[in-house]
């Protein structure tokens, strides 16, 4: 059944070269790129601050920055999390590279870096739809509390981490078969951090592989198995800024965020399960004795919905064996892990050395003015396993946005863009790209 909306004229509010949707962690640092590389930028943002996932769904730490030894993600994002660091809110201390954050500063941190580059903030706005005239979109439409309003532009980057830019200008995305689990990131207070510090736990070191890992996930484990513990990942816990507090990675539930319908009952499940959660970890360890709910995430954390189908598509072997694309933009080199939704299995696999993210997986096949960045990149299942991480798609977007202001600047489509040109304007911005990597 359909109904008939009546015929509308929609006022356009402005008009700007780049247009971002979406201030999650690729949002962020794609409006700031296109902002320094001269290009006029709004930001659209439903909430009424920026991080996405980072601050909206509380996930830390933010990984990875460094592999063997030497920093692989420089430039932009590197130099948002020493912001977050000297206002206290990051600690970029470990040799990991995988930096623990307070989400409140992260969100101020953020919106200063925006603010400064000359980047326009939209918040409180919902992407609802684009016009589009054989492939090429003139104006984004936001839903908010003044209507239906619409925004000229010039060049789109969707950061929406679903694709919904790219999928409303009728260009094509798709989805796996089994979408990994969304999680319910939370923190709590009251915990003995100084007892679990002293067993290891927030050492710079795979929290999983510790004894004292073990041990709660062995009794979580068994728990679960009897029925009494609902489905969990981990869990992997990380030192709050504040004495005595934690964020924790744990509860985990199948479904698709890109239907609303089963996207708002996973919400009330996973908030109904999580005081049961923290029941169980006052009864079964000391640690956890007398901690309280501080806070859950704004929304549940998602890991994967749509992918573009882009000029190219990040496979397993590309990041197994690292290649020396020609359009190489940034490197990753977090583990490949892709989370079961139906149990509490998950598939690892520890990479020997950074990779090489081409360009091409940013863009939806034949582009014309629109590029991503984020969790929406073309990737197969186990490329998607690590290039959909934090630090990653923070290096995405500073490729995405300095492109978008590239394209606008010589009038290029995204999908003709002048690759030496970006290369050049992304190293001289501090990005690290290089092969020295690669195998042949």
């Amino acid at each position: 059944m359909f109904v008939f909306e009546q015929q509308r004229k929609t006022p356009v509010a402005d008009s700007y070269d780049v247009i971002v949707c979406g201030g999650g962690p690729a949002g962020i640092i794609a409006a700031v790129a296109a902002a320094r590389n001269g290009a006029k930028t709004l930001l659209i943002e439903r909430y009424g601050f920026v991080g996405g996932m980072a601050t909206a769904a509380l996930v830390t730490p933010v990984s990875e920055f460094y592999k063997n030894g030497k920093r692989i993600i420089d430039g932009m994002p590197y130099e948002l999390m020493e912001r977050a660091g000297r206002l206290g809110g990051a600690d970029i201390t470990f040799e990991s590279g995988n930096y623990p954050i307070d989400d409140e500063v992260f969100k101020l941190a953020a919106q200063r870096m925006l603010l400064e580059s000359g980047v326009t903030l939209l918040y409180h706005s919902f992407f609802a739809g684009c016009i589009t005239t054989d492939g090429h979109i003139s104006h984004v439409i936001v839903q908010n509390k003044a209507g239906r309003v619409a925004y000229r532009g010039k060049v789109f980057v969707d950061c929406t981490g679903d694709a919904d830019v790219v999928r409303a200008a009728g260009y094509k995305a798709v989805k796996e078969a089994t979408l990994q689990p969304a999680t319910l990131w939370f923190q709590l207070s009251g915990v003995d951090t100084k007892a679990l510090e002293e067993q290891g736990l927030f050492n710079d070191a795979v929290n999983d592989q510790l004894p004292v890992s073990h041990r709660i996930r062995n009794r979580l484990s068994e728990l679960n198995r009897k029925g009494e513990m609902p489905l969990f990942g981990g869990p992997w816990i990380s030192k709050g800024f504040n004495e005595g507090t934690v964020s924790i990675n744990l509860l985990r539930e199948a479904t698709d965020a890109s239907f609303p319908e089963q996207f708002t009952k996973t919400e009330c499940s996973l908030r109904d399960k999580l005081f049961r959660v923290v029941e169980i970890m006052r009864e079964n360890f000391p640690e956890f004795r007398n901690c309280r709910i501080l806070k859950s995430g704004v929304q549940t954390g998602v890991r994967e919905t749509y992918h573009i189908v882009g000029m190219y598509q990040l496979t397993a072997d590309d990041v197994i064996n690292p290649k020396p694309f020609p359009d190489t933009i940034a490197k990753g080199a977090h583990v490949i892990d892709i989370h079961k939704p139906d149990s509490t299995d998950q598939e690892l696999v520890v990479l020997e050395q950074e990779y090489n993210i081409p360009y091409g997986i940013m863009v939806p096949y034949n582009s014309k003015n629109i590029i991503t960045a984020g969790r929406t990149v073309c990737a197969d299942e186990a490329a998607f396993g690590t290039v959909r991480v934090m630090a990653v798609c923070m290096a995405m977007g500073q490729a995405a946005g300095t492109a978008a202001a590239i394209a606008v600047q010589k009038d290029l489509a995204m999908s003709k863009m002048d690759i030496p040109l970006l290369v050049k304007t992304l190293k001289d911005q501090g990005a690290v790209i290089d092969f020295d990597n690669c195998r042949n």
